[in-house]
């Protein structure tokens, strides 16, 4: 472990850029199926009802059963905390690479979303186990905020690339193939850098109480369910009138509930568990605020940076790179946001920040509600950009504040279920705001029958309604802070940890 409390050595920042990078070719992946998917569907010949399935499978659910990411973030943080998250790290990482490899020579549709997911598996394993690394090797203190920081800058800096790459080499001789070429060779230079820096992480005590396959089961299975009949709500024909989606809805829910009951069953006799009821009980945790601002903040981000790429392509009629040139704001600003954030977490109060960030999450969605079409990019769009990146905030200070209240042995746990977080909030928000947005644009055709509804008129009417209610949900996620944060103090200086029926600690076995 590094000497110096404050200042990064050449090891810190050898460890940083292969976390961080390897995390960051995750988000680079959604970015650039956001912009390539019509050229990949047409040289793969997708059906058209199943072009959205690149993507949704890769942060959600394929058909018919195979999970990933958001499925498997919860088992795989608690099987870094039981087997070491350096082994955990490179795994997760390897097959990210092997996969992206594979991805660029799909000969069909099928093939290609099957590639896609078995993707998902790999940022799984490698998301909460990175997140954990950071807080094994780096004291409390300065270097370890600024490596939070670091990590959550790299959330814009991938999405942007991903887009900006993915629209040149789609319309390029070079085919998005290359996409997953260059993503494959990246993801196999930070697992070598990973390899030789990762052997000077401090071993951590292990939750050595097994796995709970039962609750691993049922965690998976309700959280696929759940995030797919949500995602499925906004490609669905007649939306939740689609007799399935209501129906995988419910079931989610009531698997979910049986989840929690198992859970708490199983603690309370001592056994292993997946998710520890009781880590929502510890008070200096603060989980249901923390929870409940990530949900709010991420559901309010990613469903406007959705609307704003329909704004652009439906409404100003932009094409794909003109599109993500104009997110090149947004990526600048949420870099330095999360550096900015990863240099002051260790000297402001963690609640400052967050509401700070917060009030930036209320300001973006009011312009892109209230603004004037025909007015110049840098007075509407623009600060639409630059202000949506408030929810910026909550990734590292939430991180931080996390793995600084629980012990080694669930660090990577705590990870996993932050960013379950961050899914389930994407996905209840899309699946909101589309209905809203459909069910408004409708009801607007009617009164002005001559307008088609594909017309840029119509459909900013329910673009704005959208936006109106990400309003709403970012006023819910800073009252969430202003009220739940209180007394918080700085993060990553908690005077205690706790981690629910912590088991005694032994040797790490992975080295």
């Amino acid at each position: 472990m590094s000497s110096s409390p404050e200042t990064l050595e050449l090891t810190d920042l050898v460890l940083i850029v292969s976390v961080s990078g390897v995390t960051t070719l995750n988000v680079f992946l959604s970015g650039a199926l956001t912009v390539a998917l019509p050229t990949i569907g047409r040289d793969l010949h997708f059906k058209q009802s199943d072009l959205q399935w690149p993507l949704n499978v890769y942060a959600q659910v394929i058909p018919p059963g195979f999970l990933s990411y958001g499925c498997f973030l919860l088992f795989f943080g608690r099987l870094s905390d039981i087997i070491g998250g350096r082994f955990m790290f490179l795994v997760g990482s390897i097959w990210f690479s092997v996969w992206s490899l594979a991805t660029a020579f799909a000969p069909r549709s099928e093939v290609f979303i099957a590639f896609v997911a078995a993707m998902g598996l790999g940022a799984a394993a490698n998301t909460p186990s990175g997140l954990g690394l950071f807080a094994a090797f780096f004291p409390p203190g300065g270097k370890r905020n600024k490596a939070y920081g670091v990590l959550g800058a790299g959330q814009p800096l991938g999405f942007i690339l991903g887009l900006i790459f993915g629209g040149i080499l789609a319309e390029s001789k070079a085919t998005w193939r290359a996409v997953f070429y260059i993503q494959s060779g990246l993801g196999l230079l930070f697992v070598l850098l990973g390899f030789f820096c990762l052997s000077k992480v401090p071993s951590a005590p292990q939750y050595n109480k097994g796995i709970d396959w039962g609750g691993a089961l049922l965690s998976c299975i309700g959280i696929g369910l759940l995030t797919y009949s949500l995602a499925a709500s906004t490609t669905a024909r007649r939306g939740w009138a689609t007799p399935q989606i209501p129906s995988l809805f419910a079931g989610s829910i009531a698997i979910l509930i049986v989840f929690v009951l198992y859970e708490r069953r199983r603690e309370i006799r001592g056994q292993s568990v997946l998710l520890p009821i009781s880590m929502w009980k510890q008070p200096a945790a603060r989980m249901t605020s923390i929870m409940a601002i990530q949900f709010f903040a991420w559901w309010s981000f990613n469903t406007l940076a959705y609307l704003m790429t329909l704004y652009y392509q439906q409404v100003i009629l932009l094409n794909p790179l003109q599109t993500a040139l104009r997110f090149v704001p947004m990526t600048a600003a949420g870099v330095i946001v999360n550096i900015v954030t990863g240099y002051v977490m260790n000297r402001i109060p963690g609640q400052q920040l967050i509401i700070v960030g917060a009030l930036g999450s209320i300001v973006a969605p009011l312009i892109f509600a209230l603004m004037d079409i025909h007015g110049s990019y840098w007075s509407t769009a623009f600060l639409v950009m630059l202000f949506i990146v408030g929810a910026d905030v909550v990734y590292p200070v939430g991180n931080l504040h996390l793995v600084s209240v629980f012990d080694e042995d669930s660090q990577s746990l705590a990870g996993g279920l932050f960013n379950v977080a961050s899914r389930l909030g994407t996905s209840l928000g899309l699946a909101v705001s589309s209905s809203v947005a459909t069910a408004i644009s409708q009801k607007f055709q009617r009164r002005h029958p001559d307008l088609p509804l594909d017309s840029p008129d119509v459909l900013m009417a329910g673009f704005r309604a959208a936006g109106w209610t990400c309003l709403a949900i970012s006023v819910l996620g800073f009252v969430s802070a202003l009220v739940g944060l209180r007394g918080i103090g700085i993060v990553g200086q908690s005077p205690g940890r706790h981690v629910p029926s912590k088991p005694p600690p032994k040797a790490d076995v992975d080295c």
